[in-house]
């Protein structure tokens, strides 16, 4: 071999050995500062983000600490830093990680306890109106008129009587004979359709017909029961107000918007005779108010149509 072979080998060494240290060195930069610029450069943006974006505290101070952990893992990793000097940061981040996981989860608490209380206000406000439009229509059957004021209402609520329908057996699945169709109408109709529960009530009460057995055990009978127990301290009104998360029901409250301490109350207007044409006239009723944490216009009814009792939250 050449002494010139020999050198092309050596300088060809040469360089590989020079090039195996560069990617060495290469390697060991990227793995001491990758870590730490990532960590610079995610604060930075989040920094950044926060600042632009008009983010709370709590995800400032997090962007923050980010960001100085970059930095100063930098410093460290560069070898411009002491181990004692990162510990005691190190410390006092977690410190601060620990307030800031604290802040974090008062918010989240908050956030949710206020979502809680509006979606609470919402469900009594529109379970309020439904009670009053229950308790108005009764109150119209029995006087003409809506009530006026809030104090008649409750007395309504309170020592009201409202008609109850006792009623046993069914109506038997027939056609009216001949004679049962004398009784009832005194005429040669036709018979081709089954008697009606109006039909088969007259019959029951008619001293022939009580003898016939499809009556025997037949019974429908209207008495009069107190609103207040009848509607309101039943068993499914009140088993559906406790799956609603609903509390007890109160005849005193019913006049309060929810959730404003006593302070507001639905504003209840009536007309007693609106002109409906031909000489007709009717009464009209609308009860409205604004929710105490959305701000939302709640109502019911119409003072332009009469017996008008839809509610605005139908229509959602």
């Amino acid at each position: 071999m050449t002494v010139s072979r020999i050198e092309k080998i050596v300088d060809l060494l040469s360089y590989k050995s020079k090039e195996i240290i560069m990617t060495n060195n290469f390697s060991v930069l990227f793995k001491k500062y990758s870590v730490p610029v990532l960590l610079l450069i995610l604060g930075l943006t989040l920094l950044i983000i926060g600042v632009t974006k008009n983010q709370g505290s709590t995800f400032m101070l997090s962007a923050l600490l980010m960001f100085i952990a970059g930095g100063l893992s930098l410093l460290y990793s560069s070898g411009k830093m002491k181990t004692m000097f990162l510990v005691i940061f190190g410390i006092l981040a977690g410190a601060a990680g620990v307030v800031v996981l604290a802040i974090s989860w008062n918010e989240v608490s908050s956030e949710i306890k206020s979502q809680n209380r509006i979606e609470l206000s919402d469900k009594t406000a529109k379970q309020n109106l439904r009670d009053i439009i229950y308790i108005q229509k009764e109150y119209q059957e029995r006087n003409g008129v809506y009530a006026g004021t809030w104090d008649e209402m409750t007395e309504f609520i309170k020592n009201g009587k409202v008609d109850y329908v006792y009623s046993e057996g069914s109506v038997p699945g027939r056609k009216y004979t001949a004679e049962e169709r004398n009784f009832l109408y005194g005429d040669k109709r036709a018979i081709d359709v089954n008697m009606t529960e109006a039909e088969a009530y007259r019959l029951s009460k008619w001293a022939d017909g009580a003898n016939y057995t499809d009556f025997k055990n037949f019974r429908r009978d209207t008495t009069q029961v107190s609103l207040l127990s009848s509607k309101f301290k039943s068993r499914s009104y009140l088993e559906a107000r406790k799956l609603s998360g609903l509390g007890k029901f109160y005849p005193d409250s019913l006049r309060f918007i929810p959730f404003t301490k006593g302070k507001r109350e639905w504003d209840l207007q009536t007309r007693d005779s609106l002109d409906v044409g031909d000489d007709q006239t009717a009464p009209a009723i609308k009860v409205s108010g604004v929710l105490a944490f959305t701000k939302e216009k709640m109502f019911f009814g119409s003072l332009t149509k009469p017996n008008e009792l839809s509610g605005s939250w139908e229509n959602k």
